[in-house]
């Protein structure tokens, strides 16, 4: 659920704001606006669904947005204010507010609210039908293989779902990677969407996109044109929404900083892979970054812990010593295989130029974990059926 707070006070964004973070029943997106103007451009460019707006500083100006925000079917809006009199809510109602928020704010008012904005969208489609799953990749630390774990997952989905169905994004806006490692000559850039963002569509977003030999869709970003100060956190969320409704699944890779600009990113994400490697100092960075993840409500079922490169050899830390040190489980261990920086090195992914290696099953893997389909395991070989298949050759 995509929810935004309008305030002009920090006390009652970071109450709302809390109580949303405190909701278990949906997974809650939340964006703050400071002003009834940029809460406006806000709603729009991310689609909200349920709008929490403050009308104690401008009650007039509040009531002329209330009437805007509540013109998109589906979309619930709350009018809150410190000093709540009978006039004033008939007022708000009569603006298009349909519930009333008292101060200081409740917890559970705040979940009555949500669960209400849940029932609408579940009897009026809300407004907009999102059916893609948006991933992103991080680490706290560079160097540990985040983009071919990317690159490759997002793969082994094509390979399972087809071509047109998966698209990958470049915003690590300081170090893009992606066009070199695929070998890709892309005509447009993460910087053409974002120059066009407020008008972006589904149609607009797939004529951007460079389409790999797999049939994976990738918005590519380049390093002899960087965004720098001119690229801000509402463009590309507004970006990624529309890649959210356009494929089944959007990969995000990101810059390794846990900066404004990726936790807005995370704020979207259905899920977040975040990638370490089994060696003091990522797994300290990881752990650091985990604890403030979770102070921010990110939880297990959104966080999937990546151990990359992984071998065993005596001195080397183990994956459960890993998860024990980081206090959160370790789901996915990848091997360290040559044939990545192989592949990587002929602009290849695993998948591709060796798909018979144990580390591009471990590709398969992590992409059908994050599906929950056992049928993006298609061509996983069992242990027994690889055995069979070695044995044919002699």
């Amino acid at each position: 659920m995509r929810v935004l707070v309008i305030s002009a006070h920090e006390a009652f964004r970071q109450q709302v704001q809390a109580a949303c973070l405190r909701f278990t029943e949906t997974l809650v997106s939340l964006r703050l606006a400071d002003t009834v103007g940029q809460g406006l451009e806000l709603a729009h460019q991310i689609e909200a669904e349920t709008v929490f707006l403050d009308l104690t500083r401008s009650l007039e100006a509040g009531l002329l947005a209330i009437e805007q925000l509540a013109q998109v079917k589906g979309r619930l809006v709350v009018a809150s204010l410190d000093k709540i009199a009978p006039d004033v809510i008939t007022r708000s109602i009569r603006a298009g507010a349909q519930e009333v928020l008292a101060q200081p704010v409740q917890d559970e008012e705040v979940h009555q609210i949500l669960r209400k904005a849940l029932r609408l969208q579940s009897e009026d489609g809300g407004p907009v039908r999102r059916l893609g799953r948006l991933i992103v990749t991080y680490s706290s630390k560079g160097g540990v293989g985040k983009t071919t774990v990317t690159v490759n997952t997002a793969h082994a989905l094509v390979q399972a779902l087809g071509p047109g169905h998966v698209a990958l994004v470049d915003a690590n806006t300081q170090a893009p990677n992606i066009a070199a490692m695929l070998d890709l000559r892309p005509e447009h850039w993460l910087r053409d969407a974002v120059a066009e963002f407020r008008r972006i569509d589904p149609e607009m977003l797939r004529g951007l996109m460079t389409v790999h030999p797999s049939g994976l869709e990738v918005l590519a970003h380049s390093s002899d044109n960087p965004l720098e100060l001119d690229f801000q956190e509402d463009q590309l969320s507004k970006i990624l929404l529309v890649a959210k409704g356009t494929y089944d699944y959007t990969l995000v890779d990101t810059f390794p900083i846990l900066s404004s600009l990726n936790l807005a990113m995370m704020d979207l994400a259905d899920h977040i892979l975040l990638v370490t490697e089994a060696v003091v100092p990522a797994i300290r960075s990881a752990r650091h970054n985990l604890q403030m993840l979770r102070q921010a409500g990110y939880g297990e079922k959104r966080i999937t812990v990546v151990i990359n490169r992984y071998t065993r050899f005596r001195g080397n830390v183990p994956p459960e010593l890993v998860a024990e040190t980081l206090d959160w489980p370790v789901e996915m261990v990848m091997p360290y295989d040559v044939h990545a920086t192989i592949a990587a090195n002929n602009g290849k992914t695993v998948l591709e130029a060796f798909p018979n290696q144990r580390l591009a099953d471990s590709f398969r893997l992590l992409a059908a974990r994050l599906s929950g389909d056992s049928t993006t395991l298609r061509g996983v070989e069992t242990w027994l059926e690889r055995g069979r298949r070695l044995l044919g050759r002699f």
